[in-house]
């Protein structure tokens, strides 16, 4: 087998949104300060990655939102992510990445970058998320980032930043001293790439599409109690490098939402008109959540974490059905935009009879499942109660008494879980509608221990000389729960990690830390 040798400065381990963003920052700081080289390996033959399928971009105290008469300010967000996380996060690097989000957004926005305004997720949340803008439209747009991500991969290569696609990172290189000292990749053809450099900055996405580190290190199976997204290339590379040469592992957690396999991002309507606060049961057919909270998805994600076989069914009948017709939705997000029923009629008899409809933004997501998903049905139109548990699986007995407990408290005080009286509209026929929900998620977060600076730590939290990690191999700061109150923040721990880890990599070569 062949081998070329190469040079670098820095070397990036992948080139999804953090890599991308690393790359960028190393080199317009090299070619500030006299020159220097940075090289991408990528596994895939594009950038950006799972941030593709992004909208937007958390930060706090920015122009937009200052314009937009939103104060909430650093020290505010500070305190509220810690309070969140329980001070389980890293304080330091929680309030580096704050404090410089609002000039990333304005670093975006000098390589050509538009933004919408700043959003909200739902009612409860925080207006942080900075929507990127697609050409022509005026609204926020599904894979809007991809157009972000476009521009800036082509400010990195009028920059200078040399990307090697098809070409994986297979092993990171150690000197005598324990530094890294730089990587050996594979191009397509077996060809092998040695390539020696000052730094390397580690950004290969998490573990998101490997279902046994999934099975491993969470104990979720795949499609069958954990439906994420699986994003091609996202399979534990770095992570397992990182750990091979003494890295720390730091916890592995999911980002978790939930969704309804098949339905959600496919037949939005309906996806949207059974995530509204009604009536949700699991499998002994008891309440378990007060579904107000059903607009934030961790939240909801978690609670069905507990549940028998991880799953729960909203049900809703055929009078809720025309009170939305009438009334539009109780819960709208900018996600999908889902306003009123219109495409209801028309979603459930292409549902229900197996048609397809016109794919659309995340849709295509969904395009490749695992076959035990395309077998499943997750959304039934039922006649009677017995139907619906005879289809389902839900305990009978018990959930003709949960129904006819929560019909007693319609339009008024929930007795179980003090649930807004608005919201509690009765279970009536003739129709049921019924939609079984899983955790899902975007992905995966953390795996390797970092310290404020993106320098990856040994288990003796000494840092590894030269190495770094950012993006999702590193994202521990979320501890136990994605804070969904701050909408946006995946992808700007991404981008604000990748910044920190190019700015660090670039000042270490430079100082008189740096290990020969």
């Amino acid at each position: 087998m062949s081998r070329i040798q190469m040079e670098a400065d820095v070397v990036v381990i992948a080139g999804g949104m953090s890599g991308l963003t690393a790359a960028t920052q190393a080199q317009e700081i090299l070619n500030s300060t006299g020159g220097g080289s940075v090289v991408v390996f990528e596994k895939s033959g594009t950038t950006g990655g799972a941030a593709n399928m992004g909208m937007a971009l958390f930060a706090v105290e920015s122009k937009m939102q200052k314009e937009q008469m939103y104060n909430w300010t650093k020290d505010e967000a500070f305190n509220f992510f810690m309070e969140y996380t329980h001070w389980r996060s890293d304080a330091k690097l929680v309030r580096r990445w704050f404090n410089m989000s609002a000039s990333t957004i304005e670093w975006i926005q000098s390589m050509g970058v538009e933004f919408l305004g700043v959003y909200k997720y739902f009612k409860d949340s925080h207006c942080t998320q900075h929507m990127v803008k697609v050409p022509g439209t005026t609204k926020p747009t599904e894979r809007s980032a991809s157009v972000m991500i476009k521009k800036m991969t082509d400010y990195a290569v009028e920059l200078g930043v040399d990307f090697q696609f098809y070409t994986p990172v297979k092993e990171l290189l150690v000197g005598d001293n324990g530094q890294v000292t730089g990587v050996i990749a594979q191009k397509e053809d077996g060809t092998e790439i040695e390539c020696l450099c000052n730094a390397v900055i580690c950004c290969s996405g998490g573990i998101g599409n490997n279902v046994q580190m999934i099975e491993q290190y969470l104990g979720f199976r795949w499609g069958v109690d954990m439906f994420t997204f699986r994003i091609p290339g996202l399979d534990g590379d770095g992570m397992n490098m990182i750990w091979k040469i003494g890295g720390k592992k730091a916890a592995v957690n999911m980002e978790v939402t939930y969704n309804t396999p098949g339905v959600t991002d496919i037949y939005k309507t309906i996806s949207e008109t059974l995530r509204q606060p009604n009536l949700m049961v699991n499998l002994d057919g008891k309440r378990f959540i007060n579904e107000e909270i059903m607009d934030n998805t961790t939240y909801t994600g978690n609670s069905l974490l507990q549940q028998k076989s991880r799953c729960g069914f909203s049900i809703i009948g055929s009078d809720i059905v025309d009170y939305y017709k009438q009334n539009g939705l109780d819960y709208i997000t900018y996600h999908h935009g889902v306003r009123t029923l219109d495409k209801w009629d028309s979603e459930t008899h292409a549902y229900l009879n197996h048609e397809s409809v016109e794919a659309s933004g995340l849709s295509a997501l969904h395009a490749n499942l695992e076959s035990v998903e395309e077998a499943q049905i997750n959304f039934w139109e039922c006649d009677s109660v017995e139907e619906i548990a005879e289809k389902t699986g839900i305990d009978l007995q018990q959930l003709q008494k949960t129904i006819e407990e929560y019909n007693a408290c319609a339009g008024a005080y929930d007795t179980l879980f003090a649930k807004q009286s608005k919201y509690m509209k009765a279970v009536k026929g003739p129709k049921y509608y019924v939609a079984r929900h899983f955790p899902s998620g975007y992905g995966s977060l953390g795996g390797v221990k970092v310290n404020e600076n993106m320098e990856v730590l040994k288990d003796d939290l000494n840092k590894i000389p030269g190495l770094y990690a950012c993006g999702m191999d590193s994202a521990t700061v979320f501890s136990d729960s994605y804070c969904f109150y701050n909408p946006g923040s995946t992808m700007s721990y991404a981008v604000n990690s990748g910044r920190i880890a190019a700015m660090e990599a670039v000042s270490y070569m430079d100082s008189d830390e740096f290990v020969e």
